[in-house]
């Protein structure tokens, strides 16, 4: 018995099994079959690639400062330049408490270049090839991509309000509306992500997302009730700035910041941002799985 182990190196080194005998065709069945897993798996699988993308933000904090600072810095200059021309009575503290939720969504809408970018990255260097390649849920590279980029948002949020509070700024609504201060612009602001998203699987180069998605923030940012009341502007521009997505939205903040009625507002821009997920979350899934 010994002397046939001897003579037969397979027995004795693992390296040498036969690799014949391992059938292709159950492997991709199991990875299939892992792919379209049930809600569960599928929710874990989410959670495992934007923990993947958490971390390397964390170890890259230069992008999280620049973007947090880039809507504070505005939150503070135009506070020191504007707050006794709009709210002469009221002082800084008073323009903050105005300002504040639009500074904090201008810098969101700006972020999602960002977001884009990052993600034609990942598909450039081959990431999403490698993930489709794994026994992972098929939303779970998008999916994951979504769930860490609102935790960035959230962290940009919370370090304007933080800055804010240095000026005035303060809550005074029910803990309920609170939360929903903080929410309703990271679930806005991802919809217009998965603009950003749609645009980076097809594009040929990261600036095109800076390219398609800039010309409409910009416009959309400052016709709006941001820097100034609707009062403010000309008679042909308000309707426009009224109806503004914007405006709605910074109109909600302050609101729920102050613990004034916001669910209108909160109902028109909930339903918004219903109405870009269905529409480029579809677009962005089947765009992605022709090009993996």
């Amino acid at each position: 018995m010994q002397q046939n182990n001897v003579n037969n190196p397979s027995t004795n080194n693992p390296s040498t099994v036969n690799t014949s005998d391992i059938n292709r065709d159950d492997i991709a069945a199991i990875v299939a079959a892992r792919q379209e897993g049930g809600l569960g798996r599928t929710l874990h699988d989410i959670f495992i690639v934007a923990w993947r993308n958490m971390l390397i933000d964390f170890r890259n904090p230069a992008s999280l400062v620049v973007s947090a600072l880039f809507a504070t810095s505005l939150l503070f200059v135009f506070t020191a330049s504007f707050a006794q021309v709009v709210s002469p009575g009221e002082g800084f503290s008073g323009y903050a408490q105005f300002l504040l939720p639009f500074a904090a969504v201008q810098g969101l809408l700006f972020n999602t270049v960002d977001i884009g970018g990052f993600f034609y990255n990942d598909l450039e260097n081959g990431m999403d090839v490698r993930l489709r390649a794994m026994p992972i849920a098929r939303l779970a590279a998008i999916g994951g991509r979504l769930l860490s980029s609102g935790a960035r948002l959230l962290i940009q949020l919370l370090t304007i309000v933080i800055a804010g509070h240095f000026i005035g700024f303060r809550f005074q609504g029910s803990p309920l509306a609170t939360l929903g201060f903080f929410l309703l612009p990271v679930i806005f602001t991802l919809s217009i992500a998965l603009i950003g998203f749609y645009v980076a699987v097809g594009a040929k180069s990261a600036e095109t997302v800076s390219a398609v998605l800039n010309p409409w923030i910009l416009p959309f940012t400052f016709l709006s009730v941001g820097y100034v009341p609707v009062e403010g502007f000309p008679n042909w521009a308000k309707p426009i700035v009224t109806r503004n997505p914007v405006s709605i939205l910074s109109d909600a903040m302050r609101a729920m910041a102050s613990g004034e009625p916001a669910l209108k507002n909160v109902v028109i821009i909930s339903l918004c941002s219903l109405a870009l997920c269905l529409l480029f979350g579809t677009l962005t899934v089947r765009a992605y799985q022709r090009r993996i």
